[in-house]
């Protein structure tokens, strides 16, 4: 590090690996300790907060006195590079901090994680998080005492043992064996018992429970469900449920067999409901909650972001993330749950682009991790109703090309149910699908009450 790194440093301001400090005081230390508990980072004292340099007087033996200082109110100690460099005659003492590799480093008690260019005060779960993780374990690796192996339901076990069998192609010659070799028990003393991990995968002891429901407006609710089974079986729980509300479309390709487009990816939304699952935090107690309007689906997840992670890096995939409960994500992989850790949120985001849809919205909310997925379309992207009236020669209207796409996800759909959803007179609807049908678009197959939609392809 040298007199050009300082001025270009100065020049760009505060940001997550550089700090500028007047003079030496805690202010100081709290950085240094920030810094360590992420990347590491760079102190400069002697500078203001605009980057301008004005010097420190120091004498032979405050460098040193510093440095003491550091080591004895952080736990544990750390000591930074220290280095002198005049900058237009002024001096500046930079101290250089690397990332601890025994985290978290604690200043007077208190611990600290350097996120963008400030330092945050860390939460008691985070510290327990970063502790586990830097010693390559998690919460769900320990042991529940309080539980017994009855409580563990043998048929959720043999379900997982199956999907990781096939999977990986190994065989296992039990159901305990399964268990112990996933550390999903723990022997402690001549005593077996469940860790958290298995309590929640295999047990209703521990609530895992999902609220989901079908929501016409924001306070009215058409269709609740709480799903309490195993994290396992909720998977596909969740995704029964969003298939069942969620829109279909039918596309006609020219091809024999027409193809169905559901109105989001469904392997994104999938990726979401996996992501929620393994990455909640179930020492809350609290429930995860999705729900499903005409143009969104949201999923809101106890358990903010991990330590040191953006949503900006999580987003773009720059930052490799690590799941909360690394049992329960290792089992959900073995399964083919998931691919791998830290990318599920990035190839979901590119779903949905290439789907033509705009990106979900992600953030920090009440304590917890929401995802908004809309509906709504890209501009320049195309609608159905539109590549149907192109391919055939015609430019549909609005209404009309809403009409199209609601009666091919529902042939069945009544013109009272199309005037509510296109918030539009009964009279209206009945006018449109007279100019469809002139046009050649649209049949009626069979009677008003019984009969169906057919579109042309």
């Amino acid at each position: 590090m040298g007199k050009k790194w300082i001025e270009l440093a100065l020049k760009s301001g505060e940001r997550q690996f550089v700090e500028f400090k007047e003079s030496f005081s805690d202010a100081v230390i709290e950085s240094l300790v920030a810094f360590a508990n992420a990347k590491g980072g760079k102190v400069l004292i002697g500078v203001n907060d605009r980057g301008k340099a004005f010097g420190v007087d120091l004498q032979k033996e405050t460098l040193q006195s510093w440095l003491n200082e550091i080591k004895t109110k952080t736990h544990p100690f750390i000591i930074p590079e220290a280095e002198e460099i005049f900058i237009n005659g002024k001096k500046v003492i930079v101290l250089d901090i690397l990332e601890f590799p025994m985290k978290p480093v604690a200043f007077k008690g208190r611990y600290f994680i350097r996120r963008g260019n400030s330092n945050h005060l860390m939460s008691s779960q985070d510290i327990s998080e970063m502790y586990l993780r830097t010693r390559n374990s998690s919460w769900d690796f320990f042991p529940d005492k309080a539980s017994s192996m009855k409580e563990l339901d043998e048929k959720r076990i043999m379900k997982a043992r199956r999907m990781i069998e096939n999977k990986l192609e190994v065989k296992f010659s039990s159901n305990i064996d399964f268990l112990r070799k996933y550390s999903l028990v723990v022997e402690e003393k001549g005593k077996s018992y469940p860790s958290f991990a298995s309590m929640l995968l295999f047990s209703d002891k521990w609530r895992s429970d999902i609220q989901i429901g079908l929501f016409q407006e924001l306070t009215v609710i058409k269709k609740n469900m709480i799903i309490r089974n195993g994290l396992i079986s909720e998977v596909s729980q969740v995704m029964d449920f969003l298939q069942g509300y969620i829109l279909k479309e039918f596309v006609f390709t020219g091809k024999p067999q027409r193809e169905e487009r559901w109105q989001y990816p469904i392997e994104a939304l999938r990726e979401f409901v996996i992501n929620a699952i393994i990455h909640r935090d179930y020492r809350e107690g609290t429930h995860s909650q999705f729900k499903v309007f005409s143009d969104r689906v949201e999923f809101w997840n106890v358990g903010g972001l991990p330590y040191g992670l953006t949503i900006e890096e999580i987003i773009k995939g720059t930052k490799k993330s690590y799941p909360r409960n690394k049992l329960i994500a290792e089992v959900f992989r073995d399964a083919g749950l998931i691919e791998r850790y830290g990318s599920g949120i990035k190839r979901a985001m590119d779903q949905f682009k290439d789907y033509g849809l705009m990106p979900p919205k992600i953030r920090e909310d009440a304590g917890g991790f929401e995802v908004v997925c809309y509906s709504k379309m890209i501009e320049g992207s195309e609608r159905l109703g539109e590549r149907l009236g192109e391919r055939l020669g015609e430019r549909l209207g609005e209404h009309q090309q809403r009409m199209v796409e609601l009666m091919m996800q529902n042939p069945t759909i009544s013109i009272p149910k199309i005037a509510n959803e296109l918030k539009i007179s009964t009279t209206a609807v009945e006018n449109n699908i007279s100019k469809l049908k002139k046009k050649g678009l649209l049949k009626r197959i069979g009677p008003d009450k019984g009969g169906r939609w057919e579109v042309a392809g």
